[in-house]
């Protein structure tokens, strides 16, 4: 619903306080819940007896269960009231957290991963959704913002923890100790978020949803940005999964404790996401897509050299230039039709989550049997295919525009 003639006052700027604070929480939770895994995968491997590849079916599954999330949440979101779906999926999940420390197998694990997924994607498809209909306009940028910093800090605050406790406990305090947190920010969402007042519950059934919106799903204009996400989180949880595999050996040495902190890098996608409205305001979408993309090479080039120092700034490029990309990309499709841009979204999001779970756990095998300098030089081959799709679809958006 159009919420410009929303006039300002009092209540609704309390509101929209709530609701800021709500959603950073819901976006912090989500992402703390989804990647907190990826830490403990070398715990996992050596508990599980496991190879680096397979142990990161953890993260793979739970991405895979959140794509499956997002295709059912395309039929029933908008049934369903939004602060109800996003308490439930928030809480539920974070109960799904909590019991997978008690997992006395891998494949159980990998199983309550991909339901926690799932779960997750009930919060995950209408937050955006639940910003732009309660929120005055000249907030919504803003706390939309908010929204993806708390996606940001929260990948970074889950694996940091995640990292902290198992090296300093075990990995099923860690993951327990998330959950209770996250169930925490789940109760404060439920107490404290306003009730949406301008979305009113509908039903469609499969055959008009399907029908309405295939177009959307294989838009020659549309794909090559599905895909460029997709890649792009692919490559990037790719890098976070075995880092940690990486600089345990020589010539690093470093101990368990002390992999945590290049979780920390996750500020340079804060920076990223900061920095993308000014480069925007600046320059055409498409050239800095590109551009952008042709940085984040020299990134992992530098992942090639044996000092930790050289890797941790190869690392930050490639975190910041992986959140701009992100965000342009999610403006690309969001505004290529008005009307359907919640639609438009959730295919994003769909390709977006799928990339990580494929590329996340292929990429891991090349490094099982040929080792890190194969695996970077996998991930600058795929880098060099994301530039080939970026530059073919900014001409094809670029001359539709004309």
């Amino acid at each position: 619903m159009n919420t410009s003639h929303v006039i300002i006052t009092p209540e609704n700027m309390t509101k929209d306080r709530k609701i800021s604070i709500c959603v950073f929480l819901s976006g912090f939770s989500c992402f703390a819940q989804l990647y907190y895994f990826q830490p403990l995968l070398p715990d996992l491997a050596q508990e599980f007896g496991l190879s680096a590849s397979y142990s990161s079916l953890a993260i793979s599954f739970s991405t895979l269960g959140m794509v499956v999330g997002l295709f059912t949440a395309m039929f029933v979101a908008d049934s369903i009231p939004r602060k109800k779906l996003i308490s439930a999926a928030l809480l539920s999940s974070a109960v799904f957290s909590v019991i997978c420390s008690y997992s006395p197998s891998f494949f159980l694990l990998v199983a309550l991963s991909a339901l926690k997924g799932f779960l997750l994607s009930g919060a995950t498809s209408v937050s955006l959704a639940y910003i732009s209909e309660e929120v005055q306009p000249r907030n919504k940028g803003k706390i939309t913002g908010l929204y993806i910093a708390g996606n940001a800090l929260g990948g970074m605050g889950g694996r940091v923890i995640s990292s902290y406790l198992s090296s300093e406990f075990s990995w099923r305090i860690a993951s327990v100790s998330i959950g209770v947190l996250c169930a925490l920010f789940a109760i404060s969402f439920l107490i404290f978020s306003p009730r949406s007042v301008n979305f009113k519950p509908k039903r469609e059934n499969f055959k008009s949803l399907i029908v309405s919106n295939l177009h959307l799903i294989v838009s020659v204009k549309l794909i090559p940005f599905y895909l460029i996400g997709s890649l792009m989180l692919g490559i990037f949880v790719s890098l976070y999964n075995y880092l940690g595999f990486y600089l345990v050996k020589e010539p690093f040495n470093f101990s368990p404790y002390l992999i945590h902190y290049i979780y920390f890098m996750y500020l340079f996608g804060v920076f990223g996401s900061i920095a993308t409205a000014k480069l925007t305001a600046l320059y055409n979408h498409f050239k800095i897509l590109k551009t952008i993309i042709a940085l984040s090479v020299a990134g992992l080039l530098l992942l090639y050299i044996n000092n930790f120092w050289i890797v941790t700034l190869g690392l930050a490029i490639f975190t910041f230039n992986f959140f701009v990309v992100h965000v342009i990309c999610n403006r690309i499709v969001s505004d290529y039709n008005l009307q359907k841009r919640s639609v438009t979204i959730s295919i994003y999001l769909l390709f977006y989550y799928m990339g990580s779970s494929v590329w996340g756990s292929a990429t891991g095998v090349v490094l099982d049997h040929f080792g890190w300098q194969w695996f970077i030089a996998g991930l600058i081959l795929l880098t060099f295919i994301l530039y080939a799709i970026a530059y073919k679809g900014s001409k094809l958006m670029e001359n539709e525009q004309k």
